[in-house]
């Protein structure tokens, strides 16, 4: 090609598109990413990393709904065990059970003791989604910093 010549911009282009495509294993649509069974999908909301959070602190690794409830709402109001309401507490215990507990327990990372009512202990995944989380950042206290 001499210095008059412009480059052909198509195959350029279409060597770009190539390039962006997925050639890995398997099709696309095998991908785990947002599934609900993938661990980040699991762990992207904040009340789910909040339980497992809780339980690997929890002494003898198990902790009571109630005592659940009461922590993530202290954590979202960011306030004083005196300040949060016992109505606040009940709501947010009820959307625990309701939306998040059942995902987590499906997935093995948690599971519902055999002897007590209402009492969460780590299941066999929750070595995985515990150590996803720290190294990822994440503790009670708050998010990983931003960059």
């Amino acid at each position: 090609m001499s210095k008059d010549e412009e480059p052909d911009e198509t195959e350029n282009n279409d060597e770009k598109e190539n390039t962006d495509a997925y050639d890995g294993l398997g099709t696309a649509d095998e991908l785990p990413l947002f599934r609900e069974n993938d661990i980040f999908y699991l762990l992207s909301q904040h009340r789910k990393r909040a339980v497992v959070l809780t339980v690997a602190m929890a002494p003898w690794d198990r902790v009571h709904l109630r005592q659940l409830a009461e922590v993530v709402s202290l954590l979202e109001a960011d306030a004083d065990r005196q300040t949060v309401s016992t109505k606040t507490v009940t709501n947010t215990r009820t959307n625990l059970k309701r939306s998040h507990l059942d995902v987590l327990v499906n997935a093995g990372i948690v599971q519902w003791d055999d002897d007590e009512t209402d009492v969460l202990t780590a299941g066999p995944a929750f070595g995985c989604a515990l150590t996803t989380l720290l190294l990822g950042g994440y503790s009670l206290g708050g998010a990983p910093a931003d960059a």
